[in-house]
């Protein structure tokens, strides 16, 4: 018997889509993807203090390994042009993810990079690990944790300060 119910399949993909939302309690005008972040959030395997920080360590590694936001031909948005300014604060935001990964170790960068940054399923970085993904969603859950530490507890020489670090900053010459 054909029925126009949608498949087990489909429901499992619609759980990790959130409508827009308009009300007097958000503003969320496009669909939202669940991350595995999300998912680990929502399971209660990290804290909010924890998903907090990894969000922050996902925009900090889009920062440093993204683009710089330049513009086409001639074309510069706002920020854009000052190259000078990017490739410093790149070196400290490098800085930062560099002491980070010596606070947590290499693995536990490895599996925060896979699941917060690239968003990859838990299959895909169990593969990378040849381990079971539920031992693998168990490992990334205290890397984030362990990554939570780390980042609040950050030297004062790898942080960013106005998007430079101490030493690199030039003296500002009286006018």
């Amino acid at each position: 018997m054909t029925s126009n119910a949608p498949s087990a399949d489909r429901l499992r993909h619609a759980e990790a889509i959130e409508a827009p939302r308009v009300d007097a309690a958000s503003f969320r005008q496009g669909w939202r993807v669940r991350t595995r972040l999300d998912a680990l959030l929502a399971a209660g395997r990290i804290t909010g203090a924890d998903w907090q920080a990894a969000v922050e360590y996902r925009d900090a590694y889009g920062r440093a390994w993204g683009s710089r936001g330049g513009g086409f031909a001639g074309v510069v948005v706002s920020g854009g042009a000052d190259l000078h300014a990017w490739q410093i604060a790149r070196i400290a935001t490098l800085a930062v993810l560099s002491g980070v990964e010596r606070r947590i170790g290499t693995l536990a960068t490895a599996l925060v990079v896979a699941c917060v940054v690239e968003d990859q399923s838990w299959a895909a970085i169990a593969a990378m690990c040849r381990r079971n993904p539920e031992t693998v969603r168990d490992w990334t859950a205290l890397a984030i944790r362990g990554l939570a530490q780390a980042w609040a507890t950050r030297q004062e020489t790898d942080q960013p300060l106005g998007g430079m670090r101490p030493e690199l900053r030039r003296p500002v010459r009286a006018s």
